[in-house]
């Protein structure tokens, strides 16, 4: 993420772990595999607050296994 960035595309993949997580594509390693991270926080009016937990985690994963694409913001316009 630069310092300018105020939104990201973004997907829904399986955590494997009975829900879901939140995923921006980062490297396309070949036509159907990709390297993804994790977007776990939230937006603030100061820009992206990070969850340590796995907010910045990075796996490889395949296109079929990505749902739900949108744009999402990096920064809140309220408090």
């Amino acid at each position: 993420m630069t310092d300018r960035q105020k939104e990201v595309e973004v997907y829904d993949t399986t955590s494997n772990l009975g829900g879901s997580l939140t995923v921006s594509i980062i490297e396309e390693i070949d036509e159907m595999t990709v390297k993804v991270r994790v977007w776990y926080g939230r937006a603030t009016i100061n820009g992206w607050e990070t969850w340590r937990e796995w907010d910045g985690s990075m796996f490889t994963t395949t296109r079929d296994r990505l749902t739900k694409k949108r744009i999402m913001p990096l920064y809140s316009k309220r408090p």
